[in-house]
């Protein structure tokens, strides 16, 4: 009787475990992929959370991680910095020259922008 009554409740908890684990998973933070306009004719494409980014520019594509920062929103990697701040960013990259402020052009929607938006989102 004992035994029946501690299996019922590591039943319980267990369901309750994968419960709360299924809804965490249900609100993770959605990924945005949005182009900025740079420099006459160049553009970033930047998918990002709450903790990653992913830029795209040109024929390269940076992975950077969320920072603290007291200006804007900043995500970085060894190599490269975005630095977000409202709907006007500023990266810079060790192989890139600077591109200066970019703007935010528009959502992205293209197939290999969104392709990169659930790439971002899957890490």
């Amino acid at each position: 009787m004992l035994f029946d009554t501690r299996l019922k409740v590591a039943g319980g908890l267990i369901a309750a475990v994968l419960s709360l684990l299924g809804a965490a998973q249900a609100h993770a933070a959605p990924s945005t992929a949005l182009r900025y306009q740079c420099a006459p004719g160049q553009n970033l494409v930047v998918s990002r959370t709450d903790g990653r980014a992913v830029v795209r520019f040109i024929d390269k594509t940076y992975e950077l991680r969320r920072k603290r920062s007291s200006i804007g929103i900043k995500y970085s990697s060894a190599t490269a910095t975005l630095i977000i701040d409202g709907p006007s960013a500023v990266f810079v990259a060790e192989d890139r020259l600077q591109l200066g402020a970019c703007r935010e052009a528009f959502q992205a929607t293209s197939p290999a922008e969104m392709a990169l938006a659930l790439a971002a989102r899957q890490r």
